[in-house]
């Protein structure tokens, strides 16, 4: 669904239709065109085997393993700092993991859903909100508990944690958008979260635990389990008693590490790919290719430019025009040659309605247009500015004759005629002044007055001899004879 705002495209500056591939265009409501989540489960399966988490989720899960397998022997306890190394390991690589998963669902949720095709970032998330978040996890559960156990009763005590196992996701999901431990605890907060969403966040709770599940009968089937039935107990004891080898071991350590990760990876580009689903609901800035064709490696600033973009047809849209035009001049300072900028802004002051930031901009865009050669954008900007203010004219007097060269290109010489109209006897001696003659003279033969036109060219050829100006009056005359 595209949403009609007051922005533009850079085709022209006075066209206020909006751009139709804008990253705004897609706040407003579900769009139609993105496949629903529970649809497309076949293909968020194959996502972890992308090239970059797979290679994430491999490399942590053979660090782990190796730590596992050397700092624990199985032929004697291991020792206390044995022990510290392996828990350093799990909170390294469960750390390295989780920051990476939550990197998917930010990315994912903007419309980017492949993984090799990520922004180039060089610090796209916090590694402090993998912590945040396991701290929600952790705490929430254990006040509910502790002080449900003094004050409510046990039955409460069951549906208020049922009511958090549900509002987990909605819980990731803000923490996601916000990256705020006390958001993502805020029950009221991430209950709107979920209503946003409606009856399908209620799927998406069902598939989650489907995953969890899941992941665990995965690694059940991994398990050594006996060959046979012992024929006994004390056998069966024994076989269970028996140790295993290093090489099995830390197989088996890689394989339950591997599909954790999996598993966490794919309940992570769920997550976000729902969040995506219902990007204008949760007012989720989309600026990814989404299901369109790939479109490669994204710069850091191509992707900080997209998220601007995306807030300020956000800003338009919502009718904060002021916060809009702030937002963009923030940009203009960056890019301050960038004309697609000027148009949005020129239309953004237009629907504000300062007279004096108006003339003033259009003035500076006006000069950037005629510099560009836009000829027909330049001709329209002056026209619709004279429009509302009759007095309007460029700051310097040689965009004149630049201006009325190129309402001339557009056929229109009653205006080339009105721009140049005096222009000797109001800067006399200016530089510009041969240019404006010959001007004269081109819009004097295509009014069909060649007499006065051929004088007036031989008065350049005479009086500016060697000029620019004057080669041109010789064209024109070799022309027209």
């Amino acid at each position: 669904m595209t949403t009609q705002t007051a922005e533009t495209s850079a085709s022209g500056p006075i066209d206020s239709s909006g751009d139709s591939e804008s990253p705004e265009s897609t706040q407003q409501g579900i769009q139609p065109g993105i496949t629903p989540f529970w649809q497309r489960m076949p293909a968020l399966f194959l996502f972890p085997l992308q090239s970059p988490p797979l290679l994430r989720n491999l490399g942590a899960s053979l660090l782990f393993c190796l730590v596992c397998v050397f700092a624990l022997p199985r032929t004697s306890p291991p020792s206390f700092g044995a022990g510290l190394l392996v828990v350093a390991a799990w909170i390294g690589t469960s750390l390295f993991i989780a920051r990476f998963a939550f990197l998917v669902i930010e990315r994912t949720s903007s419309g980017y859903l492949d993984s090799r095709f990520y922004p180039q970032m060089d610090d796209p998330v916090d590694w402090r909100r993998p912590v945040k978040m396991f701290l929600v996890m952790i705490l929430v559960p254990a006040f509910l508990v502790v002080v449900g156990a003094t004050f409510l009763p046990k039955s409460l005590i069951l549906i208020l944690l049922l009511a958090f196992t549900l509002l987990l996701p909605a819980s990731v999901m803000v923490m996601t958008m916000t990256d705020s431990f006390a958001d993502a605890i805020n029950p009221m907060l991430c209950w709107e979260t979920a209503w946003k969403i409606g009856a399908p966040y209620l799927l998406l709770c069902l598939f989650l635990l489907m995953l969890f599940i899941g992941s665990g009968q995965a690694i059940e089937v991994l398990r050594p389990h006996p060959a046979h039935v012992p024929a006994n107990a004390a056998a069966d004891a024994v076989a269970q008693a028996a140790p295993m080898g290093p090489v099995s071991a830390g197989f088996l350590t890689f394989a339950f590490t591997a599909i954790g990760n999996y598993f966490l990876i794919l309940v992570c580009v769920l997550i976000g790919y729902a969040m995506y689903q219902y990007s204008g609901p949760l007012g989720i800035a989309v600026v990814g290719p989404g299901e369109g064709a790939r479109r490669g490696p994204v710069t850091a600033s191509m992707h900080a430019r997209r998220v601007r973009e995306a807030m300020i047809g956000k800003l338009v849209a919502a009718g904060e025009f002021r916060e809009a035009i702030e937002l963009i001049s923030d940009e203009l300072r960056e890019r301050p040659s960038d004309l697609s900028l000027h148009v949005r802004l020129h239309t953004l002051l237009l629907h504000e309605g300062s007279a004096p930031r108006i003339e003033d901009h259009a003035a500076r865009f006006l000069d950037l247009l005629l510099a560009a050669k836009s000829n027909k954008d330049a001709v329209d900007l002056y026209e619709k500015t004279r429009a509302s203010f009759p007095e309007f004219r460029p700051r310097e007097a040689g965009r004149l004759p630049e201006l009325a060269a190129a309402a001339l290109e557009e056929q229109k010489p009653a205006l080339a005629a009105e721009l140049i109209r005096g222009f000797d006897r109001k800067y006399p001696g200016h530089e510009k002044v041969p240019d404006v003659y010959v001007l004269g003279a081109r819009i004097m033969l295509q009014a069909g007055r060649e007499d006065e036109a051929r004088k007036l060219l031989q008065h350049v050829i005479n009086t500016y001899k060697g000029s620019t100006a004057a080669a041109q009056a010789s064209r024109y005359l070799q022309r027209f004879s």
